[in-house]
């Protein structure tokens, strides 16, 4: 009896986390790895995501060798980032760096890189399967993060949605360089400065991904009736310029005010579901609008036949949005959790730091959790993966 409750015990998702604003490397690293010690056993670490300020590029060889030697048998994964999240804390314009580890029993942990020469050369789902080492019918889930001066990351996420169709991909865009060959990309515990580097995960796991556009809807949906690219003509058979006048007479002088500074189209990804809430629509900026002709032109597809709201953002819609989000999954029992925010969210939008890892750990418990501040994030919208702006992209690790 004892030795199967060890045995299940050994088996279980396990996962730690740890961060640090230390700008002296010899502190920052120990301040790293002390932790861990408490939820994982160093040697069963299976994959440990490190995240750090462009203030360490000169000494990242030294940390990774340092959490190599501690995790010795984890595929280290990450980049370089503007800002990073972990534990309790966002860090933003400070030297900071943040780790997750994570021991995956029966989980199959394959590393990749993909240059772009690489990504043009890809033509079909079998070029895809060499690349990252796992077939499309293994229903794997992605981690990645990108250089997007050295590799077409849009390309990139279309493929994945084209060969390996329904399976998650989260993981941002590394911000931690402002021109070419400014970002540090981490794979297997190489460092490179071009590319796409990620993992694909298959197995014994469960997996919720939660992406959280910070908007709410306005008014009610309509359906695109007329529509050439991103120009949308009409809506609901009239003007789309009347629509949104008829939308914003409707509303709260205050919600008026707020529409007229922060406006966006949402357009439904899954236009099967009889009802549309909060997760179901990608949010696109409005770019224009034509009074002479009543269209709008957005930052996205027009496609006729399409059902598409209008939507708000600011930092309370933000809050509530992702509030909204996660609690559905309050009360589950989370193993850790990868948290990818948009460097325009943080104090950029909230008075205070910490905002979004404070409501995840609010909402779920101190679960360990780290990412970085992205230049853009990725994650699943109605089973398709996109690049987000101003988003809370987040991965939660769960028994199956």
């Amino acid at each position: 009896m004892g030795e199967e409750v060890l045995q299940e015990e050994v088996l279980r998702l396990r996962f730690a986390s740890s961060v640090t604003a230390s700008p002296k490397v010899a502190q920052a690293i120990e301040e790293l790895l002390a932790p861990l010690d408490a939820r994982v056993t160093a040697g069963a670490v299976d994959l440990a995501l490190l995240f750090a300020t462009p203030h360490f590029d000169d000494e990242l060889a030294e940390v990774l060798d340092r959490v190599a030697a501690k995790l010795p048998h984890a595929v280290l994964l990450g980049c370089t980032a503007e800002g990073t999240i972990g534990v309790d804390r966002e860090l933003e314009r400070v030297p900071s760096l943040s780790l997750l580890a994570a021991s995956l029993p029966d989980v199959l942990v394959r590393p990749f890189h993909i240059r772009q020469n690489q990504l043009e050369a890809a033509e079909t789902a079998l070029d895809w399967e060499r690349i990252v080492g796992v077939a499309a019918d293994s229903s794997p889930t992605f981690v990645a993060f990108g250089d997007p001066f050295s590799v077409d990351i849009h390309a990139a996420v279309e493929q994945v949605n084209e060969f390996f169709p329904n399976a998650p991909l989260v993981g941002g865009v590394a911000s931690g360089g402002r021109q070419p060959r400014g970002n540090r990309l981490i794979v297997n515990g190489e460092i490179f400065e071009d590319g796409c580097v990620g993992v694909a995960l298959t197995g014994r796991m469960d997996v919720h991904t939660v992406v959280s556009q910070g908007c709410r809807p306005i008014g009610k949906p309509y359906v695109i009736t007329r529509g050439d690219r991103n120009i949308i003509h009409e809506l609901g058979g009239r003007p789309a310029l009347e629509q949104l006048q008829h939308t914003l007479s409707a509303l709260s002088e205050e919600d008026e005010q707020l529409a007229r500074q922060s406006l966006f189209v949402g357009r439904v990804i899954d236009e099967y579901k009889g009802r549309f809430s909060r997760g179901d629509f990608l949010i696109h900026n409005i770019v224009g609008a034509d009074r002479k002709s009543g269209s709008i032109g957005m930052a996205g597809l027009a496609r006729v036949g399409a059902t598409v709201q209008f939507h708000v953002r600011d930092a309370q819609s933000a809050d509530e949005d992702l509030r909204a989000m996660l609690a559905p999954l309050a009360g589950t029992e989370v193993q850790g959790a990868m948290l990818f925010g948009c460097n325009g969210r943080g104090t950029h939008m909230w008075p205070k730091p910490g905002h979004d890892v404070g409501v995840l750990r609010e909402i779920l418990g101190d679960i360990p959790v780290a990412g970085f501040f992205c230049g853009g994030e990725f994650g699943p919208i109605g089973g398709k993966n996109f690049i987000h702006g101003f988003t809370a992209s987040i991965a939660l690790f769960r028994e199956p």
